[in-house]
């Protein structure tokens, strides 16, 4: 079993280790990630990644005393903190009371997450990490095959996307930095249409459910928030679809016109004529 420590002072140098996990660059150089909350850790736990450290505030008791228990016995090292010790390794203004360091996620390969069932959501330069955390969360939810991130996309290792995805993060494959054009080529392979959401398009999102030109495994495109989906993804994909608006908003948020068209897609059997 590993050993236990206890950590009073803010300025240990275990907290700046942690803290230096919270920028991109510090992630990398260390080769691991932070994950904040009960939930996000358990799935952790669950999916078998490798947890490094474990750091619980004293004040929580036993209340997580299965976590506890499944690292120490797996060779992780538990540290119990006070709560001001917490705030400072933590992102957020209220921690749970748990976070734990783990390895970086490994990077799928997109042949593998195609050839799966369910659908596959690629976010073209989704910069903001909580539409990254909250679609991957989407994804998860519908079954989807994978999540796939083009090299402008939010880090999946960020912070606020982990927080976001409550969990999904661990729960279906993730494949980071891939080009545009090597992922329609992959869908290509694999039978699969690649579709986007676009406010110019001819084709209703419904009508297309309905038609048979989106379903169970299509590939969707997710464009940024500022620009939305780029020139290429619009020539590359086989069908551009439009999300039905009947009010005067211009546009949908880019986690929310995801999750319209995940489920449309996800569920079409279940639509009438």
């Amino acid at each position: 079993m590993a050993p236990t420590s206890r950590i009073t002072s803010i300025r240990s140098d275990r907290v700046s280790e942690v803290r230096g996990l919270h920028s991109r660059s510090g992630r990398r150089k260390a080769g691991r990630f932070a994950v904040e909350g009960p939930q996000s850790v358990r799935s952790a736990v669950a999916a078998g990644v490798v947890i490094h450290d474990l750091f619980v505030d004293e004040g929580t008791g036993g209340v997580f005393s299965d976590i506890v228990d499944v690292v120490e016995s797996l060779g992780g090292h538990v540290a119990w903190t006070t709560a001001e010790v917490m705030a400072a390794l933590s992102e957020t203004r209220t921690p749970q009371g748990i976070l734990a360091v783990c390895d970086l996620l490994a990077t799928g390969d997109a042949d593998s997450l195609m050839a799966a069932d369910g659908p596959v959501v690629v976010l073209e330069a989704v910069s903001d990490p909580g539409n990254v955390g909250t679609i991957i969360r989407t994804a998860d939810a519908i079954g989807a095959a994978g999540v796939i991130l083009t090299p402008e996309s939010a880090d999946v290792h960020n912070g606020k996307v982990v927080r976001s995805t409550a969990g999904s993060l661990f729960h279906l494959p993730i494949v980071a930095g891939l080009p545009l054009n090597a992922v329609v080529a992959s869908a290509a392979a694999h039978g699969r249409t690649v579709a986007v959401a676009s406010g110019e398009a001819d084709t209703d999102l419904f009508a297309a459910a309905r038609t048979g030109r989106i379903d169970a495994r299509t590939c969707w495109v997710i464009g940024s928030e500022a620009h939305g989906v780029s020139a290429e993804a619009r020539e590359l994909a086989d069908v551009l679809v439009a999300i039905p608006m009947v009010g005067r908003a211009e546009s949908l948020n880019a986690a929310v016109a995801a999750s319209v068209v995940l489920y449309v897609s996800a569920f079409t059997s279940q639509l009438g004529p």
